[in-house]
């Protein structure tokens, strides 16, 4: 009998051991498909889920929110000319500025390429404008291998410019290019 409690402890704690390791590995599972594998930075999957949550928030307590799309200027010459590798700095390094620059409960994301995205809660066009400006020039005075990194960045509000994350979406991208 005791023999038998000994092997159904030792079993259990065996099966207690697995447990934790496939929780840890979830936990690393789900990590890895809401981030962005280069930057670190959130994922378009991510974003869009912080979006559409924040649109949510918005038909409750109509609180304006802001995106801006920001894209790395002439990125395809500077790998070009520099390689890929180089490239992938200056998309880290981007990355990093814009983590710093924005606040913790902003969300940061690689939308794709050289383009990111950020959604800024509770702020409105004046606001988003001015960090978009900060942005810009904090970037332009950092030191990239080769040449200098500018960024375009377009604004667009929630529910100044679209009633949906999409329509806000799709207004940044097309002020980017204004």
């Amino acid at each position: 009998f005791n023999g038998m409690v000994w092997r159904l402890r030792e079993g259990r704690k065996e099966l207690d051991a697995i447990n934790e390791t496939l929780r840890v590995q979830n936990e690393e599972l789900e990590t890895l498909s809401l981030t962005d594998g280069l930057t670190g930075l959130a994922n378009r999957r991510f974003l869009v889920q912080q979006l559409n949550e924040e649109a949510l928030r918005f038909r409750r307590t109509k609180n304006e929110f802001c995106v801006l799309m920001a894209d790395v200027d002439h990125f395809k010459q500077y790998n070009d000319t520099f390689g890929h590798p180089a490239g992938d700095e200056v998309l880290k390094k981007v990355a990093r500025l814009l983590q710093a620059s924005t606040r913790e409960i902003d969300c940061v994301a690689r939308y794709g390429g050289e383009e990111f995205c950020i959604m800024l809660p509770e702020t409105d066009t004046a606001g988003a404008t001015t960090l978009a400006s900060r942005i810009c020039e904090r970037v332009a005075a950092t030191e990239f291998p080769g040449q200098k990194i500018t960024l375009s960045i377009g604004v667009a509000s929630l529910p100044g410019n679209g009633d949906t994350p999409d329509a806000v979406i799709a207004a940044a991208d097309e002020a980017l290019y204004q």
